[in-house]
């Protein structure tokens, strides 16, 4: 049914992604992750030499200075590869990415694009955000409970006598939210939510970095906008009718599942030098059972995602009944998630006591884990799994689908 084969330039865009990572971006990992302060956390050479590389670009057509990979596979298999040398840093690269291909060829004005494309190819540290989630807004994703009518962002754009608009209100945990320069802001307005390109040095705006149990080299923000004035021409416009590609969910899955491979490397290198009972302990059963536990289920991921990833790529497939769909994405991202947590927690048990020791790589990846499987398999992802297998429809809060 499904025909996943990479070709040549794939396993190029691997190779490429995979070099760079091992010798960039791992050597750096555990140091700065160790480092109290965020801002000295900023691996501010790395994201360079990868922005000129083309990480940031490469699902751009060549016409708008990139590589042409659009596809979804190319774009998980350069996340598995980064994020198995250092995930945190690998966000700031596949966000970035994903959403260039969706704003700036797929919505954006030819106006908005004449503005904002240059700007984004020529700084390398041109980074994006989306800001949708913020305190105390009950977007209502439980399952059987219909959104109440009055639910709205408290993010709000008041239009002004000149079109512009000006936006007050705050947003919270917003991924690359602190360095980013070219802000999607959800906020609410007469006639529902809609999403205002913000420039990331507009007057008004104050961030603050969060820090985290894991994932502390990537960059995580409160945001707050005070009067914040924005152009009447700056709205970021609909996704084409029949799009697929839609959100970063599956490409958040395979930078997971590069976290899951980067743990499962590092085990069977400590169970190959660990001796006890006078062998090396990977030749114990018990610890050999752990490992062939951990290798299936990060193999089931890998096979999961890659399928989401050719469902999105292939949307004519299941149009025409050569393939039955299923909910591939939100699947991918689940399994993921906790498929990886408990692979990390394996590999930290056959760590023994060295596996809690700080600056040990799998402890690290352990916290990395614990953040990737809460963002991966929250409520509304499994929400959608059930309406997609059951048909169940609820009323729902419009959440524009820029992620």
């Amino acid at each position: 049914m499904f025909d996943i084969r990479l070709d040549d330039a794939q396993r190029a865009y691997r190779n490429l992604a995979r070099e760079f990572a091992q010798n960039e971006i791992k050597p750096l990992a555990l140091e700065l992750d160790r480092r109290p302060n965020w801002e000295d956390r900023i691996p501010w050479e790395v994201l360079r030499k990868g922005s000129q590389l083309g990480l940031r670009t490469f699902a751009l057509q060549e016409e708008n200075g990139g590589a042409g990979a659009s596809d979804h596979l190319t774009a998980c298999l350069i996340a598995e590869e980064l994020a198995a040398a250092d995930i945190g840093t690998a966000y700031y690269y596949m966000l970035t990415a994903r959403r260039a291909r969706d704003w700036f060829e797929l919505r954006m004005t030819d106006e908005q694009r004449a503005y904002f494309l240059p700007r984004f190819l020529n700084d390398d540290f041109y980074f994006t955000t989306v800001a949708i989630h913020e305190p105390d807004t009950d977007l209502g994703f439980d399952y059987y409970t219909e959104t109440p009518q009055n639910v709205r962002f408290k993010t709000r754009a008041l239009e002004q006598p000149d079109g512009s608009w000006v936006i007050n209100g705050a947003k919270n945990f917003q991924t690359v939210g602190y360095l980013a320069k070219l802000l999607v802001v959800i906020a609410q307005t007469e006639a529902g939510p809609r999403p205002f390109l913000v420039e990331g040095d507009s007057p008004g705006i104050t961030r603050h970095p969060m820090t985290k149990i894991g994932r502390r080299v990537g960059d995580n923000a409160e945001i707050f906008f005070d009067d914040v004035r924005v152009p009447k021409d700056h709205i970021l416009g609909p996704a084409p009718p029949g799009r697929t590609d839609l959100g970063t969910h599956v490409t958040i899955a395979a930078l997971t599942l590069g976290l899951g491979r980067a743990a499962l490397e590092e085990t069977l290198k400590y169970a190959q030098e660990r001796v006890a009972g006078g062998k090396p302990i990977i030749q114990h059963q018990a610890v050999g059972l752990f490992l062939a536990d951990m290798a299936t289920n990060l193999e089931a991921a890998r096979r999961l995602i890659w399928t989401a990833a050719w469902a999105k790529d292939h949307p004519q497939a299941f149009a025409d009944g050569d393939a039955d769909w299923q909910p591939y994405e939100h699947m991918a991202a689940a399994f993921t998630g906790r498929a990886v947590q408990r692979l990390t927690e394996q590999g930290m048990e056959l760590f023994g006591g060295m596996g809690v020791i700080a600056g040990m790589p799998i402890e690290k990846y352990v916290r990395d884990a614990l953040v990737q499987k809460h963002i991966s398999f929250p409520f509304p992802t499994r929400y959608r799994i059930t309406e997609a297998l059951t048909g169940y429809t609820r009323k729902s809060a419009p959440l524009i689908g820029i992620w």
